[in-house]
């Protein structure tokens, strides 16, 4: 039930709404309203306990909008916008940067993010804000985007390439995988190439190649042969099962399943 504001809570709750920001955290009460982060903490306290906003994890909330307290209906807020700001370097990755780059058809009901630091998992009413840890000599590849008014950071085409294969449990399985790799338009092959080489695993490497190539995308020469020179001469095994067919061209020994989802 709502409940009136204090003149801090009023002020700082429609300087929110004049930025049309609906997630917050302490360190921005604090700037908002020029105060400690104490107070600013037991005025995101005093919101949460008045409904007027909600608490995510700790330092993280989220404005109820006006509609929402005047009907006194339950609100969610876009999990993209919450796992955005839920830590200070991280970006979102995987199935969800497929989705933001237009690759995926359906929005699962978890959101990934990828970050050199180990974060737990938030659990926000049905959706999950999965935490992805990569190296940090990995973390690179990344690009700032506009979406529902404020601005998000997430891996480009390029990473998002290297991630998804690299992982695939994080974007649906290999068939999902499979199925948004197919609607790609353009890849920069040159710092794609940069990046699987500074990703520092021949393995994926491969991978990579076989993939991408059997998507019917025209790989460069050049580029090919690249990633075949630095790769090795080494014959490499698709997954941990180690049976399968070996493909010549790349050097690397097929599922029968995966060669399947690629000429399905």
């Amino acid at each position: 039930m709502f409940k009136p504001m204090s003149d801090l809570e009023q002020y700082l709750y429609f300087k929110l709404v004049e930025r049309d920001q609906r997630v917050f955290t302490i360190k921005e009460i604090a700037d908002i309203l020029d105060i400690s982060p104490q107070h600013a903490r037991n005025i995101a306290s005093d919101m949460v306990k008045k409904n007027i906003a909600e608490r995510v994890k700790p330092g993280l909330y989220i404005r109820i909008p006006e509609s929402i307290l005047l009907n006194k209906k339950l609100y969610r807020e876009d999990a993209i916008l919450i796992a955005n700001k839920s830590i200070k370097k991280g970006y979102l990755s995987h199935y969800t940067a497929l989705y933001l780059h237009g690759l995926a058809e359906r929005y699962t009901k978890k959101i990934y993010i990828t970050s050199s630091k180990h974060h737990r998992d938030i659990v926000y009413h049905d959706i999950t804000i999965k935490y992805v840890y990569t190296n940090p000599k990995r973390y690179f590849g990344i690009e700032t985007i506009e979406y529902s008014n404020e601005k998000i950071t997430i891996s480009n085409i390029e990473r998002t390439i290297i991630d998804v294969i690299n992982k695939p449990w994080y974007s649906g399985g290999w068939r999902e995988t499979i199925n948004c790799l197919k609607n790609i338009e353009n890849i920069n092959w040159e710092k794609l190439l940069k990046y699987i080489i500074r990703f520092n695993n021949k393995t994926l490497a491969r991978k990579i190649g076989y993939i991408i190539e059997n998507l019917e995308y025209s790989i460069p020469d050049n580029i090919k042969k690249k990633i075949k020179e630095w790769s090795g001469e080494n014959i490499y095994y698709f997954d941990n099962h180690r049976k399968g067919f070996l493909d010549k061209n790349w050097n690397i020994i097929i599922p029968e399943e995966i060669y399947k989802m690629l000429y399905a």
